[in-house]
Parts: C-alpha cells; sequence; structure tokens
C-alpha cells in the first residue's frame, strides 16, 4: 500500500500544531508551581504526568523516594546533575506532584508501575519542601507560611511546620547563623515525612559569595548550613533531600557561583547518590510524548519505518552500517515521526555548545519545526534534517541562537531562504528541483557540521549521513549525489574533504575564484580552449586535424580533414549566417590569400552558442583555480586551503573538458547541386563522453558524409552523371581531382580509397577498364578490364576507358592478331576521331618495334632544400612509382649534395654532419676549402 506522511499518522499537540506555544513553557519553573502561578501542563499533575515520559533514571529515582518516605529504604539524598537543560527540574518537579498528596496515583501516568516497584498500593503523602534559588532575594527577607524568614534554613522550617518550627531556629534566622543538625531533625522528625526538594542553588550561592552584612547570612554560614541539613536528613529516617547542582561551567555564571559549586560538591559528596535523569537515548520518548498526540495509526507507522529499512538494506554502500541493525528499525519507530539521525545530529552534535540545553533546546526547536511543518502541509514520510524549514524566522534563529555571530548570512546565503544559491541551483535544474534536492543536503550538512566548526577534530559530516539525512523511500540517491556536487561546486561557505561535507563562517576561496575568473579577457579563455583541442589526440577517420586554425594554416591537399571552428565562430540552428558558417566558408574558399582547390576534403566542427557562454564560464573558472593552486605560497594558504585550490583545479578542469565536448555539437558539411551556390548543412553530433573529433568521425561515416570505402558501382555512377558523358575515356588523375575539388562528388578519405575502387572495379567487365596511357593512335596501353591488377598508378597518363570502347579494342587486338600471325607487329592506326578526356597527347610519332625499346633511364633535378620533402615525394611518387612497377626493372638512386657557405662552416656543424653520413652509410662526402 501506499506509504502515509507523517502528518496522516501522527499528530502534534494543539498548541503546538498551532503555534501558540511560548518558548518560555519549555522551561519549567518548581518556584512557579509551588506558587500555582505555572502553565498548565505543569501545573497539573495529570497533564504533567500524561506529557512525561519517566526515563528509567527518573522511575528509579521515584521508586527510591517512594521507598525512602514510607520508611522502607532508599537513600536519604540525592544530587541531580546533568547537562544543560538535561531534565533536572522535570525531575524535580514529578517528585513534587507525586509525594504532595494533591492527586491520586490514578491520575498520573505510569505511577502504578512506580507503586508496585516500591510495594505500595498508594501514594505516601510527604511534606513537600521547595526552595528554588533564582527565585529567592538574599537581600531582604520573605514572607512563608505567614512568617516572615530570612535564611534557607528559616524558609525550609517555616514550610515544614510554620511558626512552630520556624521557633527552633527563629534566633539562627535573625543572626544568619546556621542551626545545629539537632534542631534540623527535630523539624523534619515533627513534619515527618519531609521532602525538601532544591533547584538552582548554586545560583542563590554566588550571588552572596563574598558579601558581608545580608539577612539571609554570609557564604560561608549557609554552606555550613548543607552539610548540616544533609547529615539531618539522614539521621531523621524518612525524610529525602533532592537537590540539582550544574554540569557545565555556563550555569555557574560567576566566580561566587563556580566556589559556591565546588563547596557544595564537598558537603553533599559525603552522602548523596547522583543521578543522571534522562539517558542518551530516552530523549525521543520525552520529545516526542511531549510535542505530539499518541500514534493513531500504528500500522502506517511500522509500514513507514519498515520501508526505510528496505531502502538501507538495499543499498548498503550509501547509508550507515548501523542502518541496516534490527534495532534501528526499532529506533525508527520509538523516534516516529522524528527520524533517529534528526535526533543524533541534535543529542550528539548540538548538545555539545554550552548553549544548547540538551531536553529543552531540543524541545524549543521541534516545537518550532513541527509547527511550521504542520502549517505548511508537510507531506514528507518523516521529519529529517533535510526537510527543516530553515528558511522560516522561527527555526532559522532557534538554531542560530546557539551559534557565533556570522551565521545568520551564511544561513540566509548558503542554506535556505528565497535568495539563497541552493533554492537557485533546485530552480535551475528540474531534476533537482523535483525533490527540493539542494536544499535538503544543504539543511542536512548545515545541522551536521555548523556546530563543530570549532569543536571537531575530524571535521565536516559524512557522505553517507547526508544521504542518510535527506534520502526518503522512492527517492533516488544519486540526485542527491548530483545535488550535492552542485553545492560543493557554487557555495562560498561550504567545505569538502575525505568524503565529508561542512560549513563554516569564513568564505572558502571560491569567492576569491571568482574574483579572479572574472578578470579573465575573452581571448585568454579562447587561447587556453585552443590548447585543449589542439591537444586532442584522436583522428578517427580523417587524415588530419586543424584546430582553432586560420585559412592559411589548413593545408591544400587531397585527404580529408576535419576543421575545428574556434568558439568564438559558434553556430546556432537554423542560422546560415551564423559566425561558424562564415568562418568555415572562408577556409572552404581560400588558403590564406590564394584560392583553395579541393574544397571537397574538408569538413568542419563548430561549438552550439548556446553552449559557449557556460564553456567559457567555466574555463574562466578553470584558470582561476589554476593561478590560485600556483600561487599558493605567495597568497599564504593553509594546509586544507591549498588542497581546495587543487581540487577544485581538478575538478574544474574535469568540467571544462566535458563542457568544451558538449558545447562542439555541430558537424559543417559544404554541399553543392551541380553548379547552383554551395550550401551549408549542420549536422548534429551530441554527446560529452567522447571528443569532437570522435563523434565528428562516427557521424561522418555513419551518414555516408566520409566515405572509407567506395565501390566500382558508385565510381561508375558519378563518372557517367558528371565525367565521362560523351568520352570514351578519362584520366585516372583527372577524376581524383573532381573528387576532391567538387562538393557535388563523394567525399572520398584519400586517394587509397580512390584506387580501390578502380582496382576492384577492373576485376569484372561490368564497371570500366583501366589503361596505363593512350596511344597516339587512340589505342589504349597496357588496357586491363575484367581481371585483377595491382599496376593502377594515379598519374597523368592512366585512364578510365568505357566497357563496351575496351571490350571493342580487345576484339579488334584478337582478329588482328589472328590475321597477321604471332611474329607480326600491328600497324599504327590512324586517329580515328575517339574523343579523350585526360591529358592532352601530341601526334606524329609511332610505337617502338619490340627490339628498339629504350631500356635505360636516367635524370637529375635540384630540389628546394627548404621543401626537399614534398619534391623528393613528388619525385616518388610521379617517377619512381612508375619505373619500379616494371617487372624486372631494377631502379638505383642517387643523392648528390652540393653545400657552399662563403662565411664558413662552424666546427660543430663539421662535426654533426661528419658523423651522421658515417651513419648514414654516404658512399663519399667531406669538406673543403676553394
Amino acid at each position: 500500500m501506499a506509504l502515509k506522511p507523517w502528518r496522516e499518522v501522527i499528530t502534534p499537540h494543539p498548541d503546538v500544531a498551532g503555534g501558540r506555544y511560548q518558548q518560555a513553557e519549555f522551561a519549567a519553573d518548581l518556584a512557579q508551581v509551588a506558587q500555582g502561578k505555572a502553565e498548565f501542563e505543569y501545573q497539573d499533575a495529570s497533564e504533567f504526568y500524561a506529557r512525561t515520559y519517566l526515563t528509567d533514571g527518573m522511575t528509579h529515582l521515584l521508586t527510591a523516594a517512594m521507598e525512602r518516605v514510607s520508611g522502607k529504604g532508599g537513600e536519604p539524598v540525592v544530587q541531580l546533575k546533568t547537562a544543560f537543560g538535561g531534565g533536572k527540574t522535570h525531575t524535580l518537579l514529578a517528585l513534587y506532584h507525586a509525594l504532595n498528596g494533591k492527586v491520586g496515583a490514578d491520575r498520573m501516568t505510569g505511577m502504578g508501575k512506580i507503586l508496585k516497584a516500591a510495594g505500595l498500593d498508594e501514594l505516601p503523602p510527604a511534606r513537600v519542601v521547595v526552595i528554588v534559588g533564582e527565585a529567592l532575594n538574599p537581600t531582604v527577607p520573605r514572607i512563608v507560611n505567614g512568617v516572615e524568614v530570612r535564611t534557607l534554613w528559616g524558609d525550609i522550617a517555616a514550610q515544614l511546620g510554620g511558626a512552630k518550627a520556624y521557633g527552633r531556629i527563629a534566633e539562627a534566622d535573625k543572626k544568619g547563623v546556621s542551626p545545629g543538625a539537632d534542631d534540623l531533625v527535630a523539624i523534619m522528625t515533627e513534619a515527618a515525612p519531609a521532602v525538601i526538594l532544591m533547584d538552582e542553588l548554586v545560583a542563590y550561592m554566588g550571588n552572596i559569595y563574598d558579601v558581608q552584612g545580608l539577612p539571609s547570612g554570609s557564604f560561608d554560614s549557609n554552606i555550613a548550613f548543607i552539610q548540616s541539613l544533609t547529615e539531618a536528613t539522614k539521621r531523621s529516617g524518612t525524610s529525602l533531600l533532592v537537590a540539582s547542582l550544574p554540569f557545565s561551567k555556563l550555569e555557574l555564571g560567576s566566580k561566587g557561583g563556580e566556589a559556591a559549586l565546588e563547596a557544595m560538591e564537598r558537603r553533599f559528596g559525603r552522602l548523596e547518590e547522583i543521578w543522571k535523569p534522562v539517558g542518551p537515548t530516552e530523549g525521543f520518548e520525552i520529545v516526542r510524548r511531549r510535542l505530539f498526540n499518541p500514534v493513531k495509526d500504528v500500522e502506517a507507522r511500522d509500514e513507514v519505518c519498515r520501508a526505510f529499512a528496505r531502502m538501507y538494506d538495499e543499498n548498503p554502500p550509501d547509508f550507515p552500517q548501523e542502518c541496516r541493525e534490527g534495532q534501528y528499525l526499532d529506533r525508527m519507530k520509538g523516534a516516529y515521526p522524528v527520524h533517529p539521525e534528526l535526533f543524533d545530529r541534535l543529542y550528539n552534535d548540538w548538545s555539545s555548545l554550552e548553549k544548547f540545553q540538551r531536553t529543552r533546546g531540543v524541545l524549543r526547536l521541534m516545537a518550532a519545526v513541527i509547527h511550521q511543518l504542520w502549517a505548511n502541509d508537510d507531506r514528507s514520510l518523516l521529519m529529517m534534517p533535510g526537510t527543516l524549514p530553515m528558511y522560516e524566522p522561527s527555526v532559522k534563529n532557534e538554531l542560530l541562537r546557539y551559534l557565533p555571530e556570522g551565521w545568520d548570512s551564511v544561513v540566509d546565503n548558503d542554506v535556505d531562504g528565497v535568495r539563497s544559491q541552493p533554492q537557485a541551483i533546485d530552480e535551475g535544474n528540474p531534476r533537482l528541483g523535483a525533490l527540493v534536492a539542494a536544499r535538503r543536503v544543504a539543511r542536512t550538512v548545515f545541522l551536521g557540521s555548523a556546530p563543530h566548526v570549532k569543536q571537531q577534530a575530524v571535521r565536516g559530516i559524512e557522505d553517507v549521513r547526508v544521504r542518510l539525512g535527506v534520502t526518503q523511500p522512492g527517492e533516488s540517491v544519486a540526485v542527491f549525489n548530483d545535488a550535492t556536487s552542485h553545492l560543493t561546486a557554487s557555495l562560498t561557505h561550504l567545505y569538502s574533504g575525505n568524503r565529508r561535507y561542512w560549513y563554516d563562517t569564513r568564505p572558502n576561496l571560491r569567492r576569491t575564484m571568482e574574483e579572479r575568473a572574472d578578470k579573465f579577457r575573452d581571448d585568454e579563455v579562447e587561447v587556453e580552449l585552443t590548447r585543449r583541442l589542439r591537444s586532442i589526440r584522436e583522428r578517427g577517420d580523417f587524415r588530419g586535424v586543424h584546430a582553432c586554425a586560420s585559412s592559411g594554416e589548413v593545408p591544400d591537399e587531397q585527404v580529408v580533414r576535419l576543421v575545428i571552428l574556434p568558439p568564438s565562430a559558434s553556430h546556432r540552428p537554423n542560422q546560415p549566417d551564423s559566425p561558424a558558417i562564415a568562418r568555415a566558408n572562408d577556409i572552404l574558399n581560400n588558403r590564406g590569400t590564394i584560392p583553395r582547390t579541393y574544397g571537397n576534403m574538408l569538413l568542419f566542427a563548430a561549438a552550439d552558442s548556446e553552449y559557449v557562454d557556460d564553456l567559457m564560464k567555466e574555463t574562466r573558472q578553470y584558470l582561476s583555480w589554476n593561478s590560485i593552486a600556483e600561487e599558493a605560497d605567495v597568497l599564504n594558504l593553509d594546509t586544507h586551503q591549498r588542497r581546495e585550490a587543487t581540487t577544485g583545479r581538478q575538478r574544474s578542469n574535469e568540467a571544462t573538458d566535458t563542457r568544451l565536448k558538449e558545447a562542439y555539437c555541430w558537424m559543417l558539411v559544404p554541399t553543392q547541386v551541380g553548379t547552383n551556390p554551395v550550401q551549408w548543412e549542420a549536422t548534429r553530433i551530441s554527446g560529452s563522453q567522447e571528443s569532437p573529433v570522435t563523434k565528428a568521425s562516427k557521424k561522418a561515416k555513419a551518414d555516408g558524409i566520409l566515405i572509407t570505402a567506395f565501390g566500382p558501382a558508385l565510381l561508375r555512377m558519378e563518372l557517367d552523371k558528371w565525367i565521362w558523358q560523351d568520352s570514351s575515356d578519362v584520366g585516372v588523375k583527372r577524376v581524383w581531382e573532381c573528387f576532391s575539388r567538387y562538393l557535388y562528388l563523394p567525399r572520398l578519405q584519400d586517394e587509397s580509397v580512390f584506387l580501390a575502387a578502380v582496382r576492384e572495379g577492373i576485376r569484372s567487365r561490368d564497371f570500366f577498364g583501366y589503361a596505363s596511357g593512350v596511344g597516339e593512335d587512340g589505342r589504349y596501353l597496357g588496357l586491363q578490364f575484367g581481371r585483377a591488377s595491382s599496376s593502377i598508378f594515379l598519374d597523368g597518363q592512366s585512364v578510365l576507358v568505357k566497357p563496351d570502347v575496351a571490350v571493342a579494342q580487345i576484339q579488334a587486338e584478337s582478329e588482328k592478331t589472328t590475321e597477321t600471325g604471332p611474329g607480326d607487329y600491328p600497324q599504327p592506326k590512324p586517329d580515328n576521331g575517339v574523343k579523350h578526356i585526360g591529358e592532352p597527347r601530341t601526334g606524329g610519332t609511332t610505337l617502338f618495334p619490340e627490339e628498339e625499346k629504350v631500356t635505360r633511364f636516367h635524370g637529375s633535378v635540384t630540389l628546394d632544400a627548404t621543401r626537399m620533402g614534398r619534391d623528393a615525394g613528388n619525385i616518388a611518387q610521379e617517377v619512381v612509382q612508375h619505373l619500379s612497377g616494371i617487372v624486372g626493372a631494377d631502379v638505383k638512386i642517387t643523392l648528390e649534395i652540393q653545400a657552399r657557405v662563403p662565411d664558413g662552416v662552424p666546427d660543430n656543424v663539421v662535426r654533426t654532419v661528419t658523423e651522421n653520413c658515417r651513419t648514414l652509410k654516404f658512399t663519399t662526402h667531406g669538406f673543403e676549402k676553394e
């Protein structure tokens, strides 16, 4: 069944739900109760016990008190000493209501169990005395039970027995001198059983410290009285003394308070039993009982808790180990509707702050939280750290009251609020915004780290606890991980390290980074992006890649190249005059200052204009982080800041690479139909995992824009359509030139693809023939048709021949051979008028007879020393290749070098050249003087 939100399973007490509570209500006041002036929930015994969770310590203390006043044993003196707000006064109130005899046990929830443990059938009535130090003025007398009293002993005597009891110690009261233990025993015996409850006594003692002449008596006389009182309580048999003492220096308030605590601990320490009313895990039930009505749908509660448990079991790496233990399910049920992680952060982290009252502080905060969530119709399954509405002033102020100055702006800007950065992240990312992921993560990190900025040895809240504080069943952990990454990259006061996250009032280096980033100019950013683009090593199926190159830097050669345009030359869909197309047009038509010849060999990759701004911004951040990391010594960065700078640089570097890949999502392809104007086809090449080169290569090959394998049928089709309509043949080099130049022809990767198609084509008689040349009589020399051959050359003499023409020549030669016989040579045929497309030929010569064929070639040429590689390559292709391809040919090439240096060759050059000549096995070499 569908899981129910907490508001459908349990309801807050009406005063909490309606926001009618006062923060002071959570500060129990024993004096106000004794005077009948307290709030109803504290004043009325039935209501008090209905809202009070009896902890193990409180239950034990009540039982022992019942035993003591009924004469069955029990400790006579009990000292309550817990952390600030730990429930001392609440425990004294429980004793007051239980022992003053005003309400029966049946009207106090849980009292039957205590009576049974004490072996009693009914509550033993006792005379209860209340002394609250903060309520007493030591400088003036006061009226108690119709008697004017001045001191603590006078006050206690008057409460126990009125004027009669006071009469026993009247002189001691008037003179401010402590009475003896015997007088106190007599008073307590007459009023037995007597219960004396003392709260905030250290505050009273601190006020009279080192002050003389007070009606209350001196500090020393009051300390002496405490010692006498503890002795008298023990001797009186059924009397009980319970006093609360502070646990922290925060509650002492002054030097006098410290002296008072030290002195009182020595006196109480002789006879008392130290009691700690609230155990560390009992706060859950205390808060739940005080703020909520009982669960109205137990099965719905259990199903929600089981769903959380299943989520933790099914995703073990994402959550702490403790969540998968069986007792954690019990904790969730006990803390419902509050997630145990929220209580853990408050009781374990926030209670370590001196100002934070352990139980009272949690009650104050949770009351504000519950009211706001109830009023805002919160539909969460549980109240979690991530659901705290810190944008509400009542909640924010309750948290900030315990923290040092400076946290207000941190919360408003980096945690929660209408103008906070986490809210902006949620609003700008629908995936995160759907779960309010960024704000939930920010709240969780703040709650788990703000109290420990100074105290923590290992700073921050672990990532597994961040996820524990935000994730509910049915929600994706990945979304919250993504939100955490966004926050880490954006917030000024959020730090991270070792898989921990924390806030600090000191801004991190992000602000410094942002200030520096704003100073980088566009041209500096483009230099960095150019560096990254030129560092791409992939080539894909392109024979060359040129990043951010000018038209003069892109070679005009017959191999397909990809030109990556600079980010400034970006493209926008359906914009035929975009900066990218303008830049590509220039490179397509020109190589520097001269016209480009082989335009069909170029493709272009361009960035999308909508992505460029983000790309430039991220690159600025990288340059900024990089400069901070490199100037760590100059900036006097500490160890953590150095680590932050290094991490920021690494993260921004990776982000820049990703955004670069995302931005370059267009391939621009120049196309042309016949002689019409050039058109540009923009093809999308999306993706953030591969480089622009790899994406463009795959797309170009898949769409047939770049051809790496070309079939002879396709070659024949293009020949028929564009090249040899009215001709019998066409020059091979001429065809390749056409394919390299004209945009209406297929774009072949390089000449090897074209020659492979030719070789494949001449294997059959369906496409074309190949000849190494055309004789003066029009006869095709070395005609190959219908058979495989490796002797295919891309030169000015070779031609492709139409099949019918090739067939005709083969048949004619076959017939001629039959007529003349094998020993005769065919006679030259006159020009038959057949039109050839290729290099021009001259007439007037005849074929050499077999015995007159030339058998030797020699030649020499002068090479440009600055372009030797190019010129030597041309010679090898156009001359040497033809000669070495002849069966039985013995080709030798000798390189002759002559160099004249009028000013003389330097000694180091002489040594280097001489050594290299030996290594390269020169036949002759040497230097000489003219």
